[in-house]
């Protein structure tokens, strides 16, 4: 898949999104999309290089804002799940 024909494809449908003005319509389009989430399974999900450095640079400003959680925290958070 062409990754720039792509990209603007998405970008053509949040600007078609911004421009929905009945809000009928725009339910419609919205659960159609939460529908089709359901049956998207995480292995039917491409991880791309782009992305994986994407997530990778999001989690490195998190730390760098102290949004961090110790392994104390997440062990004591586990066990009520």
């Amino acid at each position: 898949m062409n990754t720039v024909n792509f990209r603007l494809r998405k970008m053509s449908l949040i600007e078609y999104l911004m421009g929905i003005q009945d809000e009928t319509l725009f339910k419609k389009v919205e659960n159609s999309i939460q529908e089709s989430l359901k049956s998207v399974k995480p292995e039917d999900q491409q991880l791309t290089k782009e992305k994986l450095v994407e997530r990778a640079e999001f989690s490195n400003e998190q730390i760098k804002k102290g949004f961090v959680v110790n392994q104390k925290d997440i062990e004591q958070q586990s066990e009520n799940w």
